[in-house]
């Protein structure tokens, strides 16, 4: 097991950096062909594919969570050099994330009728959804300890094993979504049931592999996974940080699934301007990923530094990554706007949606600096143990700007999506003057590990240390 690498040179942190963008453009263009093939079967598997997705990603605030606490706890350890202290909460975050899935995925498929009335599906797609639904829990433990490994490999800086995992599933899924979806290659054409069945197989394989691969590396070992006593010791801290987390992403994603059910019960239009959603959501992830990307590597990089006692670097360095990734994925954005129609053509067949999808992408193009800023400062926050001002800041805008002003433009004032797409524009730039407010002023470094005792057990102190 090699050192943990902690420089932070410019050099250090574009080897950091660029896999995790390519990974993030991976997963872009598995989700991207998914759309893509859903939109070529028809508009009602494209809409009702969208839904079920929408609720798996609000179902994984879970996972998030904990991924939150992990990035902070793993990289602030590796910062003090504390590896066997890493090591510990590794170990604890992959059994975790085992159990929570299973636990998260028995609750959804036993609340299948609940959840499916809340989100107001339109009668005639409810049938698809449905099925979707099914195979969609099925997948979520898998896809849970998937996103696991995936957040403990980037906090311990070992960012090109997982990217080689995922370009075996990106590979492995545009083969099977092509095949089995459309019937390409000679393969037995199974439609929207053969995308669900694609995402099942792939991350399957994927949590297999990172494990496998984590173990390899050192960090999943059997004599460094924790036993009770540690645990008592070191919990605290990750669910210090996870709980706010946890609750940042549930407001967020619930959020998200407001936002699709005000689409969905649009008084004009209402399946083109789900499909055009859905299929939207999946083009901005050509500027959301990377964006996250830059996230992930501000966390570990703030992780690190506070780790190691060095506020005033990583203070230096959040500001110098929040500066860089807006202005990279500004400038994509710039290079998209013209192409606006022809993305529209190429995700689905039915003029009415590709005029909807126009319309999402034109507002959201033009929020790029501030929902990559923020996305940025984020994790910022993440890295520094300080989630609760994700929540607040994240929860506050989401809850008490985009949706009652997506209502009211949506369904009073023009009573189409286009007054859904303007809140969330609207929403954003408000999300990113308050975080921005808060980076610069905010006493956010205190929120490390470092700074805080677990325990008043001299035993357990010394658990935690090690």
């Amino acid at each position: 097991m090699n050192d943990p690498d902690l420089s932070t040179t410019p050099r250090a942190v574009w080897r950091l950096t660029w896999p995790q963008m390519l990974m993030m453009y991976l997963v872009f263009s598995t989700g991207f062909a998914m759309v893509w093939v859903a939109g070529q079967i028809n508009a009602d598997a494209q809409a009702a594919l969208g839904m079920v997705s929408q609720v798996g990603i609000f179902l994984m605030f879970v996972i998030m969570a904990v991924s939150s606490g992990a990035t902070a706890a793993v990289s602030q350890s590796l910062g003090a050099r504390k590896v066997l202290r890493a090591q510990r909460y590794v170990g604890a975050t992959v059994a975790g994330s085992a159990a929570l899935g299973i636990l998260v995925a028995f609750g959804g498929y036993c609340l299948e009728d609940e959840i499916l009335a809340l989100l107001l599906i339109p009668e005639r797609i409810l049938p698809i959804a449905r099925e979707l639904w099914q195979v969609a829990m099925l997948t979520l433990p898998a896809q849970y300890l998937y996103t696991a490994t995936g957040v403990i490999f980037r906090a311990t800086r070992q960012v090109i094993p997982p990217l080689w995992v995922a370009a075996f599933i990106c590979a492995g899924g545009l083969f099977a979504c092509l095949g089995f979806g459309l019937g390409f290659f000679g393969l037995p054409a199974f439609g929207y049931m053969g995308l669900a069945w694609t995402n099942f197989v792939m991350q399957c394989v994927g949590a297999a592999c990172n494990c496998f691969l984590l173990a390899r590396s050192g960090y999943l070992q059997r004599r460094a996974m924790p036993g009770s006593r540690w645990l008592r010791a070191g919990l605290p801290y990750l669910l210090k940080v996870a709980l706010p987390a946890g609750a940042a992403s549930l407001v967020w994603h619930s959020g998200y699934l407001t936002l699709f059910v005000l689409v969905a019960s649009l008084p004009q239009d209402s399946v083109n301007a789900l499909a055009g959603l859905t299929a939207g959501l999946r083009t901005e992830a050509l500027l959301f990923l990377p964006g996250m990307a830059f996230n992930m590597s501000t966390a570990v990089l703030v992780g690190n530094c506070l780790g190691a006692g060095k506020s005033d670097e990583a203070k230096r360095i959040a500001l110098n990554m929040v500066a860089l990734g807006t202005a990279a994925m500004t400038l994509i954005a710039a290079l998209l706007w013209p192409f606006r129609p022809e993305l529209a053509r190429l995700l689905s067949t039915d003029q009415g949606v590709q005029t909807q999808i126009i319309s999402y992408l034109t507002y959201n193009l033009l929020s790029t600096p501030f929902s990559i800023s923020s996305t940025i400062m984020g994790g910022i926050m993440v890295g520094a143990g300080a989630t609760r001002y994700n929540l607040m800041v994240f929860g506050g805008t989401f809850w008490l700007v985009r949706l009652p002003l997506g209502w009211f433009l949506g369904h009073v004032l023009w009573g189409t999506a286009s007054g859904v797409f303007l809140a969330m524009l609207l929403s954003q730039c408000l999300q990113a003057c308050v975080m921005l407010r808060v980076v610069l002023r905010r006493d956010w470094t205190r929120f490390a590990m470092r700074r805080h005792e677990h325990t008043n057990a001299a035993s357990e102190k010394s658990l935690i240390r090690r």
